[in-house]
């Protein structure tokens, strides 16, 4: 089983736009990564998000760039920075098939580190400079390792 954890696209300020919509550099990131993701054979079978505008529109455009539109959601649960990860990694544990979270840095970092080495606050990966990254992690239960990781500087140009 794969798990993919992209940090969020780039969005605009929320004095550019209250909503928060993607930055045109930001449907460059996701465009990119979900067609980097294709080409590695990539499928999840869902791609969750938060309930905030720039998660949605990243997990939305990678789902397109992948050609499985209609498969995003918002997560049953919160996936904001600081909340709990047992309720995603449950999921994952329960699940038999790939699936992605288009989310907030801190909250995929403590799901990766979690998954990675059984402990949420032994930081086993990091986002840096952040927008638009993605980890692969592929394994199940208690056996997880990173199968590739990707900055946007990878991928553009």
């Amino acid at each position: 089983m794969k798990v993919y954890l992209m940090h969020h696209a780039n969005a605009l300020t929320a004095e550019q736009d209250p909503d928060r919509h993607l930055s045109e550099q930001g449907v460059q990131e996701s465009e990119r990564m979900g067609r980097f993701m294709k080409a590695q054979g990539a499928m999840p079978a869902r791609i969750l998000h938060s309930d905030k505008q720039w998660t949605k529109e990243t997990g939305e455009r990678v789902a397109d760039a992948l050609g499985i539109s209609g498969k995003t959601a918002i997560a049953d649960y919160s996936v904001m920075p600081e909340d709990p990860v047992e309720p995603f990694i449950a999921e994952i544990e329960s699940g038999n098939s790939d699936i992605m979270m288009t989310g907030h840095g801190d909250f995929l970092i403590r799901t990766a580190s979690k998954l990675l080495t059984g402990d949420e606050n032994n930081s086993a990966i990091d986002f840096r400079p952040g927008n638009g990254a993605c980890f692969c992690l592929e394994g199940s239960r208690s056996n997880w390792v990173v199968a590739w990781a990707l900055r946007q500087e990878q991928l553009a140009g």
